[in-house]
């Protein structure tokens, strides 16, 4: 499967580098993703909560960053918060 990881984008090569999406996000000057739940919560929102609908807001804001994330690496034009449409 062919996939782009923006670790391995950011760290340069390094194998010791570790970067997190919204940590990359900032430095990127993109809004962070994690306003709500980060990847440590997810079980709990799962498994103790059964929150589903708020697992799915969180993957798609991460898809949504991962994008913006591209794009700046492409020297692209973010896209604009009013072009967005997310589908439920």
């Amino acid at each position: 499967i062919r996939m782009l990881d923006t670790m391995q984008l950011w760290r340069f090569g390094d194998h010791r580098g570790y970067i997190a999406l919204a940590l990359l996000a900032g430095v990127l000057g993109i809004p962070t993703p994690k306003d709500d739940l980060d990847g440590s919560q997810v079980g709990n929102a799962y498994w103790n909560e059964g929150d589903l609908p708020r697992i799915v807001v969180y993957c798609q804001k991460d898809v949504l960053t991962v994008a913006q994330v591209v794009l700046r690496f492409c020297r692209l034009p973010l896209l604009d918060e009013q072009n967005i449409e997310i589908s439920t």
